[in-house]
């Protein structure tokens, strides 16, 4: 869904994120309310092995996230 252009929100380690699908530098992720820890990354694959929540990826994470919009 990353690389199709949707919205995804989703909770994590207690923190909400969400990422744009559609930012024209490639999928931009943030937290939520915050817009702490910014990222923007070539395509879904590259966010999910490098964007990372207190230490880990989010792959290495994928059983925590709970998606709550997309």
């Amino acid at each position: 869904m990353i690389d199709t252009g949707g919205d995804i929100m989703f909770d994590c380690d207690s923190k909400k994120y969400t990422i744009l699908c559609w930012h024209d530098g490639g999928p931009y992720i943030a937290e939520q309310g915050t817009e702490a820890n910014p990222a923007i990354f070539k395509d879904g694959k590259s966010l999910v092995q490098g964007y990372t929540v207190n230490g880990k990826t989010l792959g290495q994470r994928i059983e925590q996230i709970r998606i709550t919009f997309c």
